[in-house]
């Protein structure tokens, strides 16, 4: 009892706390049915259940989620909270500076029985907590994929020419490849997603316009007395009119002489794109009501959603690599890039002149996460309009190449403050084509040419095609951060939106404007990195980027990695290693980075080193982005159990090695290192020892492949089937002929085969060798033939040494430490990649360590070995670890350290970190 009547004492306290941080919380409240929520807090329209216990243990942890999960179960509340504080807090002075343990509790968490994640926070880091919890309400997926149906529904309604219609009303394609029926559909279905969004955000004016009535109208250029009937037709009498097109249309027409011009004139074009017969009266209709359903559904109606829904219905990425960013990623990212002491955060007037800059800005995530950055940062100025409006008008700036996103972002920005003025918002379109006169853009990458041509808002008298903006904002200022996602997409799928000769003419223009920048154009992800550095101001900027994880490991982007790492500090690399979600954009499957610099200059003082933060559990949701962002900063993450953290010095960031995101452990990421510097025995580069080639696609572009055997009984390692190939000892596994026309090309490659072969990929968790010797000389599909030759060791004893090597721990170390990470559990090997593999310099160890390998391998070549995850259980793999301490000097503990490590890798077991053992 006495228990109890502490923790009410400890949940009045917190309330009290809680409230004086501008939190709406109310303590030990009764609800119907005499239940109690501990804390009870407000946020918009969510409700959120704070249930506490006393003490931090897994009882009181279970009990806390316990009641909280009850909470959401008695439909008590939106979302729920538990909370465990530490025992001790006697007085009231104690709860400022506690930490406390906190996990949220949603229904879709409940209902899918996700287990909770324990985050730590102080009383100061709570309240913006909560604050964030209202974004997990609901499923945004699922309500995305709601209405994605709701829309294709609603253009099924409509005809050839009415789809027509609203094509040219909206930025389509000029080419697909795809049939052309499809190509209208998604078309209409992009201009209805206009139509939506707007109808939305009208729904979320609706209880505000009547007191807004302007006073002068904003339609008209001399900025006229407003004259008209006040206030517009709310949302839902629209949608359930005879005519909701053009009832909403007149709405929107009206609530533009107030402001709204991003939002609701690129609504009003497609509106009035069609003459509203029943058919397109009835594709308004059912995307009206199905954007009211998902306006009144979901709590807060937050960016999440509005991002989510607008991948879920356009699918332009493969062309213009338009990734949408989660928005725990965002708000990662925004709080790693936008700290304490970057303003003044209690001068309203010192916030105003920060200037935030997105010149791939999408829907708006990623400036819609650093507004609520600022925000937390700023709490006096939360429910400030001014500062709202300061934040639309001033403070963040956006450029993108689609009309749609565009618009979205101008709606997610107004979510910040419907009731703020739009008219100096920041967000603009900057073209991406080929123009009447022939010349091609780059949209906003022409900023540094400083000609980029902006398109303004359509209108329902012309098309958005044939309307050019003047030069409001085809300036740019210079940006204290530079924050992206910027596109990325392989050179072969780049701009296939275009027709042939267009797509010339862009790439054209594109090595014009990165001739002398160090930009590899096979894909154009880091161009924009070029275009951050051109936007910052000269000092204390910062840029804040989400690269694909291949910028940190392939040489192709080796320059890049020297250009950062020359121009910046670069402050963190942050990585996932969790299994569940590698990336940070939710429509991708490759490895992600986010990456956050900041300029330095050399005369002030020495440039400290680079975080390299490898994540165990990437975050789900922005709450526990939050905690991590914290963790990050306080150097806590590890302690937290969250990750790891590495400090690489400036001088090997300079020198482009970040090399230390390819383990979530630190210890191989050091024992690469060592065996690369000949610390572990004296190495080579494979390539020192080797030929290595043909690879797979000299194979499969010259022969066939063959049941039979023809004349010549040529024959190949064709597969890699890790149930099939188990052992060091193998054999071809396919016949091969030359194709017609290519015998010569055919019989050159013939001459290069070898009995040693290399995996062109592996698949980490089920992967058993990393080298095969046939019993027979062959080419390779998924292999690549490897020729060592050492002067003075038998070419025999060799190949087994170095197939021994490769398939010991050290060897797997040695293909892994500096894979190319696309996907990290799933390496791809590029010649490049093989040839760089360090291997033993056998001339050096001397002749008898080869041997000693060799006799290894006769003794162990049949024996099957287990897959990666269970290498540290394998008795081959001990033996083959044996025997390379033993012929190349190495410390068996160390070696057995490495192979526990490896063994435990996230990107080995496909599971998240589950420690050593």
């Amino acid at each position: 009892m006495i228990e109890r009547e502490h923790e009410s004492t400890l949940n009045g306290w917190l309330a009290e706390f809680l409230s004086q941080r501008g939190l709406n919380a109310k303590q030990e409240n009764m609800q119907p049915g005499g239940r109690r929520i501990d804390v009870l807090i407000s946020v918009g329209s969510a409700r959120i259940a704070l249930e506490a216990e006393q003490g931090q243990s897994n009882a009181k942890r279970n009990e806390a989620v316990r009641d909280a999960d009850a909470r959401l179960t008695q439909n008590l509340a939106d979302c729920a909270i538990a909370v465990c504080y530490p025992d001790g807090i006697a007085r009231k002075e104690q709860m400022r500076s506690c930490r406390v343990l906190w996990a949220i509790r949603s229904p879709d968490k409940l209902q899918a029985g996700e287990a909770p994640v324990w985050s730590e926070a102080d009383a100061e880091e709570l309240p913006r907590v909560i604050r964030l919890a209202p974004m997990q309400l609901g499923n945004p997926d699922h309500v995305a994929a709601a209405l994605s149906d709701s829309l294709d529904v609603a253009v099924s309604y409509l005809n050839k020419t009415q789809k027509r219609f609203l094509a040219q009303h909206m930025d389509l394609p000029q080419r697909d490849t795809k049939a052309k029926a499809e190509r209208w559909d998604r078309a209409a279905k992009r201009a209805l997603l206009v139509v939506a969004t707007a109808v939305m955000f009208h729904s979320r004016l609706d209880y505000h316009l009547e007191g807004m009535r302007p006073e002068h109208d904003n339609r008209i250029l001399d900025n006229a007395p407003f004259a008209g009937e006040w206030p517009p037709q709310m949302a839902q009498h629209c949608a359930d009119s005879a005519n909701p097109a053009s009832d909403f249309s007149r709405a929107w027409n009206l609530i533009l002489a107030l402001d709204y011009k991003p939002i609701f004139e690129t609504g009003r074009a497609a509106l009035q794109a069609c003459p509203p017969d029943p058919a397109f009266t009835n594709a308004i209709r059912e995307t009206a009501k199905s954007a009211l359903e998902v306006a009144g559904n979901i709590a807060g109606l937050r960016h999440d959603l509005m991002g989510r829904i607008f991948h879920r219905v356009l699918d332009t990425a493969p062309y213009d690599g338009s990734f949408y960013t989660s928005t725990s990623a965002a708000t990662l990212l925004a709080n790693l890039a936008i700290d304490e002491d970057m303003r003044d955060w209690n001068d309203p007037d010192a916030v105003a002149s920060l200037r935030i800059v997105d010149p791939a800005c999408g829907t708006g995530t990623l400036l819609m996460a650093a507004a609520e950055r600022i925000r937390d940062l700023s709490p006096q100025t939360r429910d400030d309009d001014d500062f709202a409006q300061a934040l639309i008008e001033r403070v963040l700036s956006g450029y993108d190449v689609n009309l749609t996103a565009t618009h979205m972002a101008a709606t997610t920005l107004g979510l910040l403050s419907p009731t703020t003025s739009f008219r100096k918002m920041k967000i603009g379109r900057a073209f991406l084509g080929v123009d009447e006169e022939g010349d091609a853009y780059l949209g906003s990458l022409e900023f540094l040419d400083q000609k980029p041509k902006m398109m303004s808002w359509p209108n329902a008298a012309q098309p958005v095609a044939q309307v050019e903006n003047g030069e409001d904002m085809a300036q740019s200022d210079p940006a204290d951060l530079v924050i992206m996602n910027p596109p990325f997409t392989r050179n072969s799928l780049r701009h296939d939106q275009f027709s042939a000769a267009d797509e010339r003419k862009i790439k054209a223009r594109e090595k014009m404007l990165f001739s002398n920048k160090p930009v590899h154009l096979s894909s154009n992800g880091n161009a924009f990195i070029i275009l951050a550095d051109f936007m910052r101001k000269s000092a204390d900027s910062k840029i804040a980027v989400i690269l694909p994880l291949v910028t940190a490991t392939n040489a192709s982007a080796l320059a890049i990695r020297k250009y950062i790492g020359g121009r910046y500090w670069v402050e963190y690399i942050v990585t996932s290693h969790d299994p569940q979600r590698i990336y940070f954009s939710d429509n991708t499957s490759i490895g992600e980075m986010l990456l956050v610099c900041r300029v330095w200059d050399w005369r002030e003082r020495r440039k400290p080193p680079t975080r390299v933060v490898n994540l165990a559990i990437n975050p789900s949701t922005p709450a526990e982005a939050y905690a991590a962002a914290e963790a990050i900063q306080s150097d806590s993450i590890a302690a937290r159990g969250l990750g790891t953290v590495q400090r690489v010095s400036a001088s090997n960031i300079e020198a482009g090695d970040w090399g230390a995101v390819q383990f979530l452990s630190p210890t191989l990421v050091s024992e690469f290192v060592s065996l690369g510097r000949g610390e572990l025995a004296a190495i080579l580069p494979l390539e020192s020892v080797a030929a290595i080639g043909p690879d797979g696609r000299g194979l499969r572009g010259n022969f066939i492949r063959s049941e039979f055997p023809d004349e010549t009984g040529m024959s190949a390692l064709w597969d890699h089937k890790t149930d099939v190939t188990q052992s060091m000892s193998a054999r071809p596994d396919a016949y091969i002929a030359p194709k017609n026309g290519k015998e010569a090309q055919a019989n050159r490659l013939w001459e290069q085969r070898s009995s040693l072969m290399l995996p062109m990929r592996a698949r980490l968790n089920t992967v058993r060798v990393f080298s095969v010797r046939l019993n027979q000389r062959a080419l390779g599909s998924a292999w690549v033939p490897c020729h060592p030759e050492v002067a003075d060791i038998d070419a025999d004893a060799l190949e087994k040494a170095l197939c021994v090597y490769l398939n010991s721990s050290v060897g797997v170390l040695a293909m892994l430490g500096d894979r190319s990470n696309k996907t990290p559990s799933y390496p791809q090997f590029s010649m490049a990649d093989l040839r760089k593999i360090p291997v033993p310099d056998f001339a050096a160890q001397g002749e008898a360590a080869a041997l000693r390998l060799a006799a290894e391998y006769d003794a162990q070549c049949e024996q099957p070995l287990l897959p990666l995850p269970s290498m540290d259980a394998d008795p081959v793999r001990a033996a083959l670890d044996a025997a390379v301490c033993a012929a190349l000097g190495i410390d068996a503990e160390r070696v057995a350290t490495i192979r526990r490590h490896l063994a435990a890798e996230p990107s080995v077991t496909g599971r998240r970190y589950a420690g050593l053992g």
